[in-house]
């Protein structure tokens, strides 16, 4: 009997453990918002002078633990792009000075794998995919005002690329991310000169809940 007792006891015991290890793994799980500045440009060999132009992005993520150092890091972002570019353009003999402003949205799915590094510095390194929501070239010549048209379908619906990072804690809360998105994918769908790649550096905040 006193055996069948401390067997039910380590059964008891064991589920009890058990259970605390599940509970304490769902409780890992950490949902957050992130938001921050991007410096946007244009690479490849057909991005001429592209300059850099300053866009924002916002929106959600999950941490994931995987180990007691490495996180999975899905993420849901809303993201302002694009690139800017001036000089002269000689038209029928007539020279004009002009700027062209390239603004692209994306929502932006990057996976991240977070490392931790130490204590509060980890590094991240993923996969991202972006779906194109709006696409439009502004142009504005001197002395004859500007005007605003839309390119999407001249655009690629889609983006990939890889993403790599760094993040520091100031608290179990808020931490700062800086991250490099850099385009594998050409974004032209016109045939011609598609040799555009999507670049970003963003600097930001993420607040845990």
């Amino acid at each position: 009997m006193k055996k069948v007792i401390l067997s039910a006891v380590a059964i008891m015991l064991f589920g009890f453990m058990s259970a605390q290890e599940n509970e304490k793994s769902k409780s890992d799980v950490k949902f957050g918002a992130k938001g921050g500045i991007n410096f946007a440009n244009l690479s490849g060999d057909d991005a001429g002078d592209a300059t850099v132009y300053v866009g924002f992005n916002v929106g959600m993520f999950v941490e994931i633990p995987v180990t007691d150092k490495l996180i999975i890091q899905p993420e849901l972002l809303y993201s302002a792009q694009g690139s800017k570019s001036e000089g002269p353009l000689v038209v029928d003999g007539n020279l004009y000075d002009v700027k062209a402003t390239l603004k692209f949205n994306y929502i932006n799915v990057p996976v991240m794998f977070k490392y931790k590094v130490v204590e509060k510095f980890s590094l991240e390194a993923g996969p991202y995919v972006g779906f194109l929501t709006a696409a439009k070239i502004k142009v504005e010549v001197d002395g004859y005002g500007s005007e605003t048209e839309d390119i999407k379908d001249i655009v690629k619906s889609t983006d990939f690329g890889l993403a790599l990072g760094m993040n520091y804690e100031f608290s179990d809360v808020i931490f700062a991310n800086a991250r490099f998105q850099g385009g594998l994918t050409q974004i032209g769908d016109s045939g011609d000169g598609d040799d555009i790649k999507n670049s970003v550096f963003q600097l930001g905040l993420g607040f845990r809940f």
